[in-house]
Formats: C-alpha cells, sequence, structure tokens
C-alpha cells in the first residue's frame, strides 16, 4: 500500500488516490463498498426471512468489514492515528458481529441496537480519514460518514421498530452506501491514473 511519500507511479500502481498529505486506498475502499451492497442486496431480496436469518446476515456482514479494516490498518502505511482508528472500527465491527451471531433470537430491538452501533461506528471512522485528506476525497468521505451518522442514529434512538421497516432500513441503506463507496473507489483511481502521467 501507498504511503504519504509514495510517488505518482506508485499512487497509480495502487490505486490509491493523493490529496496533498493523505491517501485513500483503492482496495479497501472497493471492497468494503462490495460487501455492503451485497449485504443490501440480499436483506432486499428476502425481506420476508425470519429475525435469525437476517440476524446472521448482519453478523457476518459486521465481522466481513471488520476484519477487512482491522486488515488494512496493519498493512497501511499512513499516520499511526488513523491506522488506531481504522483497527478499532475494525475490531468493534467484529465484536459487534459475533455478539450478532451469538444472540440472533434477541429480539429486534438488540438487532437494531447493534446494526445502529454499527453505522455509528463505520460513520466516525470515515469522517476521521475525511478530516485527514484533502481535495474531493475528503468531500466524499466526509458525505459517506455523515449518512452512516444518521443511519446509525435512526437505529439507535428508534431501536423498537418492526421487523418489517427494520430490513427495508438496513437493506436500502446499505444499498446506497456501498453504491456510494464503490463509485467513490474508481473515482480516486481515476485521479490517481491522471495524476501519475501529468
Amino acid at each position: 500500500m501507498a504511503t504519504f511519500s509514495a510517488r505518482h507511479g506508485d499512487a497509480s500502481r495502487h490505486g490509491v488516490a493523493h490529496r496533498g498529505t493523505a491517501a485513500v486506498p483503492f482496495w479497501e475502499t472497493l471492497t468494503l463498498g462490495v460487501v455492503t451492497t451485497l449485504f443490501g442486496i440480499v436483506v432486499l431480496a428476502w425481506p420476508g426471512e425470519t429475525l435469525r436469518v437476517l440476524g446472521a446476515l448482519v453478523g457476518v456482514w459486521l465481522i466481513v468489514a471488520g476484519v477487512m479494516r482491522v486488515a488494512t490498518a496493519l498493512v497501511e502505511h499512513h499516520g499511526l492515528g488513523r491506522r488506531l482508528l481504522t483497527g478499532a472500527v475494525g475490531a468493534a465491527m467484529v465484536i459487534g458481529g459475533v455478539a450478532c451471531l451469538r444472540n440472533v433470537a434477541n429480539g429486534v430491538v438488540v438487532l437494531a441496537l447493534i446494526v445502529g452501533l454499527a453505522w455509528l461506528l463505520t460513520g466516525v471512522s470515515e469522517i476521521g480519514i475525511g478530516l485527514m485528506t484533502h481535495g474531493r476525497a475528503r468531500v466524499w468521505l466526509t458525505t459517506m460518514g455523515v449518512a452512516s451518522l444518521v443511519v446509525g442514529i435512526v437505529f439507535v434512538v428508534w431501536p423498537g421498530v418492526s421487523l418489517t421497516a427494520m430490513v427495508l432500513l438496513t437493506g436500502i441503506s446499505a444499498l446506497v452506501i456501498g453504491c456510494v463507496e464503490i463509485a467513490f473507489a474508481f473515482l480516486m483511481r481515476r485521479e490517481a491514473a491522471a495524476a501519475a502521467t501529468a
């Protein structure tokens, strides 16, 4: 993974977009976007499934997304603060995913709270990383972070939603945010390639 001081050629090869003093890993953003989008599609495609199945899906999604963030924190060479933030959020998501899989039958309220906390953590992470970047990357990351925070707040403040409402909220929010993450990953990669040829 490219570092803050990487050459333009390295940035293009690794798919990392530089904005002054920060970088956005292409593979991390793309993978998280794909996983989140697939999760949203699966949830919306089978809205009539039981709470146990939905809880299992949420648990698997959190574990996969969390492991991806922890792996990124271990292999990237950005500042220590950014790596600690990414790793801490990833570890919390893994713990939440395991808790979700172990308690999938505890009801809608518990599941809604776990989903809400996951979105809140994601939002805090994206806003924090966004503030460490510059240019368009900062705008995209901050926007995604705010969107994640809003979704998380909805789940935490309104945990007693019906199962149908929670399925729709979970699926739609995951689908939208996942698609935005994918678009952002390719946009930053294209800008990195353009910078390399400039």
